[in-house]
């Protein structure tokens, strides 16, 4: 049995208590965000009947629902998965901030860009100075956007 549906303000973010399970958070956050079981499905890439499951806590998310989660909604992964923290991600606005396209999921498909867009990540994060600098260099010389 589902225990009562509550909700409270931190910090300018919402936060659901009192639900215990994974299932009933992903529930709770879904139809609190007024998004029909079908449309969270479609947004995220899973079937109704696996979505479902979930909610009804006959499984739990794999990491590529997890995923698909984090980069097409703003749930708080670890409020889902712990229930603690806010409901939705607390993300600095900025004006330079990539938005992914929904297409962003089909690309990590292609195990070659995966490859190269995991050099790069690994690069500019271990990288010294010199290094990313080289890299960035290399990437606006190559942007056809750069003309």
């Amino acid at each position: 049995m589902m225990r009562e549906f509550m909700s409270y303000e931190i910090n300018g973010s919402q936060e659901i208590a009192t639900i215990s399970t994974v299932g009933q958070r992903m529930k709770s956050w879904r139809k609190h965000s007024m998004l029909k079981l079908v449309e969270l499905s479609k947004k995220i890439r899973v079937s109704q009947g696996s979505l479902s499951d979930l909610e009804n806590d006959k499984s739990l998310p794999s990491a590529t629902t997890l995923a698909n989660l984090c980069i097409f909604s703003d749930i708080n992964i670890y409020w889902l998965l712990t229930g603690r923290g806010p409901v939705t991600r607390q993300e600095p606005e900025r004006d330079d901030e990539v938005n992914f396209p929904e297409e962003f999921a089909d690309l990590m498909q292609d195990r070659t860009l995966k490859e190269l867009i995991e050099k790069v990540i690994r690069v500019y994060r271990r990288g010294d100075a010199d290094k990313r600098a080289h890299l960035e260099g290399f990437l606006v010389g190559a942007d056809p956007d750069n003309s």
